[in-house]
Order: C-alpha cells, then sequence, then structure tokens
C-alpha cells in the first residue's frame, strides 16, 4: 500500500470487522420497535395513574403488555374493522320493523312499490284491451244488438248506441293496446 505524502490530507483507512451500515440501521430499528411495545404504569403517592415508555427509577411499577400501538405515519393505526352498511341504533322499546331506514333502503323500497304499480296498472290496461276487443268482435258486424237492461228485459241497442260504443272501443284499443 502507498504511504501517503507528507503534508497530504488524504488518508486511506481500512476498517477490519466493521458492520454494514444497513443491517446496523435494521438492528436499530428492530430494538427501537420491540422498547415502543413495553408500557410501565405505575400510581403515585397522590392517587394519580401514570402511563410511560421508560421504567420508573426506585419504585413499584408493572409493566403492560400491548398488542397493538399507534406509531405516527403508519397507515394502518388504528384501522377501523371492515363492516357492512351501518344501520340507525334502534330506540329502546323499538322492534327491528320500527327502526329508521337508510336513504339506500328507502330509494329500494320505494322502487318496488313503483314497479308494483307499474305491474298491477299493465294488468288492468290488458284487461280492459280484452273487454274492448270483444267488444269490437261483437259490435262491429252485428246490425242488431240486444242486451238486458235493469228490469231483465232484452232490449235492442239502436244504432247511434252501438257506432258510440264501437268508436269508444276503437279509440281505447289504438291509445291503450299492443297489436
Amino acid at each position: 500500500m502507498k504511504q501517503p505524502a507528507p503534508g497530504s490530507t488524504r488518508h486511506s483507512v481500512k476498517y477490519r470487522g466493521a458492520v454494514p451500515t444497513p443491517i446496523l440501521i435494521l438492528t436499530l430499528c428492530m430494538a427501537l420497535s420491540a422498547s415502543a411495545a413495553e408500557v410501565y404504569t405505575w400510581t403515585d403517592e397522590n392517587g394519580v395513574q401514570h402511563f410511560s415508555d421508560t421504567p420508573r427509577e426506585g419504585g413499584a411499577m408493572q409493566a403492560l403488555e400491548v398488542d397493538e400501538i399507534y406509531r405516527p405515519g403508519s397507515s394502518d393505526a388504528y384501522s377501523a374493522p371492515e363492516a357492512g352498511p351501518e344501520q340507525p341504533p334502534a330506540m329502546p322499546g323499538q322492534t327491528e320493523a320500527e327502526t329508521p331506514k337508510t336513504a339506500a333502503e328507502a330509494r329500494r323500497e320505494a322502487m318496488a312499490k313503483n314497479r308494483s304499480q307499474r305491474r298491477e296498472q299493465q294488468a288492468e290496461t290488458e284487461r280492459l284491451c280484452a273487454l274492448h276487443r270483444q267488444r269490437l268482435e261483437q259490435m262491429e258486424p252485428a246490425r242488431r244488438v240486444l242486451y238486458t237492461d235493469e228490469s231483465g228485459e232484452q232490449v235492442r241497442m239502436d244504432d247511434d248506441q252501438r257506432m258510440a260504443l264501437i268508436d269508444e272501443s276503437r279509440a281505447y284499443v289504438d291509445q291503450n293496446c299492443k297489436g
């Protein structure tokens, strides 16, 4: 090895047995995280309970086991448990059926109610379409239409009444019935 020139500030130093920097940093981090998990507690002469991560000098204390502790900058600190949609709490004496509904539940119920009403309206429209078509089948080809009045007698319908009923049925079928 070359010797430095006299007066030179450059020195060559060779370390033997030195710990590589990454291992040293890793060891220090593990030591710090292990010590942070220890919590000590004691009660002073005034009855006040104290908590600390460093042991008390010269006094009785108790070490506590801490499973999870908050570490600044950690993303999972105080993470909330995963749960379904939050339900409003029931009032005392209130059954589950009486609990207030969430906005989503109210929308679903309103949609189901609207769907049910549309189905009922559609069924009624189909029933009326069938009745008007039947009326047209009976009245259009016939010149004489007989019906039974309130007293139970058979009466002939005049042509004006018959044509008015035919026009009414045609208009209903054209406006409300498919095919």
